[in-house]
């Protein structure tokens, strides 16, 4: 039986030098030799649910998100991958070059970097850098949220 673990999930993301920090609640679990993350991003910025699984492998990274946004990215070091990208309003295709792609890991919690370039019709479309900071919930702040 798998074992889901609740944990606070804090997203850094710098974008050609514009940074945002995102956070939320979600779900961590193993699966063979992966961890899953999976967590539901709010409906306040969008127009409904979107729900996102993070797969994280020993020398790989792929986000899943379903709902009012549905793509597909997969990281890995030094690699160009392929992805996609719907919304409501527009569907493209998505290439990743990840040029860093560390993990820190201890089971279910802790951290994973990864920087890439983003092509959008093969076009260069921005630089990312990206911190996913896995910690255990602290039960604390489910009551206060």
């Amino acid at each position: 039986m798998t074992e889901f673990n609740q944990v606070q999930l804090t997203l850094q993301s710098d974008q050609d030098g514009e940074q945002s920090t995102t956070q939320f609640i979600g779900q961590a679990f193993q699966k063979g030799s992966s961890l899953y993350i999976r967590y539901t991003e709010s409906a306040d910025t969008l127009q409904q649910e979107v729900r996102t699984v993070v797969k994280i492998d020993d020398h790989e990274v792929k986000i899943m998100r379903r709902g009012a946004v549905e793509s597909d990215q997969t990281f890995r070091q030094e690699e160009r991958l392929p992805g996609s990208y719907r919304s409501p309003f527009t569907t493209f295709t998505l290439l990743t070059h990840t040029t860093q792609l560390t993990q820190a890991l201890d089971g279910h919690l802790g951290r994973v970097n990864w920087e890439y370039e983003l092509y959008v019709h093969e076009e260069l479309t921005g630089t990312f850098k990206i911190s996913l900071h896995i910690q255990a919930l602290d039960t604390h702040e489910v009551a206060e949220m």
